[in-house]
């Protein structure tokens, strides 16, 4: 890895019947994978990310029973993922982020019950995400960011209960938010913003101790902010804007939000004001609060909400005024 090699992947590699890691990322190289690279029945590595590679994934790679992981990120791989391509009940780890893979994931990705880590972002797949999910117990980390991926979150996402990332922020996906994402007890990071899911926040996801970030910002979701959004004792960020939301803001009791750092709640329906026990949270107070929007511009007067406190003030239509 990181050498200055050009030219294809010489197809004499192929002679390398015991060989185990092909690490050939951050080259020059270019042409397609081989064809016959099923011949590597003992590959567990196959790592050619950041490489001018292209052609479509080889239905061969289901012949090499013994893959662990497969970086192909940043390369010009195109075409469907082949069943094949989940073959190995050993593959733990796959990244094929910013290529031009596309289509839908084949009923074969739901059956590497192995897998831990599934990186997809910034390609052209699509289709929906099937409950079939719920058998991938193992996994850690999901990330189909900046897809055509469409349809709900499945039900199943809670049976999940390695999963520390969530990432399926930048699609078309539709339908609300599961209310069983609440068992996912070691999720640290989730980002579902700009989507088109609607209905209500589930009060489940503050249920998650671990949760560290929350965006769902630029949905449709309507209704108040969960009373026990506050809950997650280590939670950083939490961003709701963009969206229908309605009601008053919530009071924070005494001990609470003591990590939080971003508080985005601009650009919804929510009225009255913004609490005084969040404006004692402001960095320049007794918290950490470094970035606070809500819906507090003028005009009109008086504002959407009141706002004493907010590093930021928009209306609900986006005009900007920074305090």
């Amino acid at each position: 890895e990181q050498n200055g090699f050009t030219g294809q992947i010489p197809s004499e590699v192929l002679d390398l019947e015991d060989l185990q890691f092909l690490r050939a990322s951050f080259n020059e190289f270019d042409g397609t994978i081989p064809e016959d690279i099923g011949q590597l029945s003992n590959l567990k590595e196959l790592w050619i990310a950041e490489t001018d590679v292209g052609g479509t994934i080889p239905a061969s790679i289901g012949d090499c029973e013994q893959l662990e992981s497969i970086l192909m990120y940043e390369t010009d791989v195109e075409g469907d993922l082949p069943p094949e391509l989940f073959s190995s009940d050993k593959l733990t780890w796959v990244d094929l982020s910013e290529t031009n893979v596309g289509g839908e994931l084949p009923d074969t990705f739901y059956q590497a019950t192995a897998l831990q880590k599934f990186v997809m972002n910034s390609t052209d797949i699509d289709g929906t995400l099937t409950e079939d999910l719920g058998n991938l117990v193992d996994l850690e980390q999901l990330w189909i960011r900046k897809t055509n991926l469409a349809g709900p979150i499945p039900e199943s996402v809670g049976d999940l209960s390695k999963l520390e990332i969530l990432l399926l922020d930048e699609n078309e996906m539709t339908g609300t938010i599961p209310s069983t994402i609440g068992g996912n007890e070691n999720l640290i990071f989730l980002d579902i913003s700009n989507n088109k899911i609607e209905g209500t926040i589930p009060s489940e996801i503050f249920d998650i101790s671990a949760l560290e970030i929350a965006y769902i910002g630029n949905n449709t979701l309507t209704g108040p902010i969960p009373e026990n959004y506050y809950e997650p004792d280590n939670l950083r960020e939490l961003w709701v804007d963009g969206n229908e939301l309605s009601g008053s803001v919530p009071d924070v009791p005494e001990g609470k939000f003591e990590q939080l750092e971003e508080l985005i709640l601009n650009k919804n329906l929510l009225t009255g004001a913004v609490p005084e026990s969040i404006c004692n949270l402001r960095d320049d107070a007794n918290g950490k609060i470094i970035s606070l929007h809500s819906d507090c511009a003028q005009p009109p007067s008086p504002p959407q909400i009141e706002c004493e406190c907010c590093t930021k003030c928009t209306t609900a239509a986006g005009t900007e005024d920074d305090p």
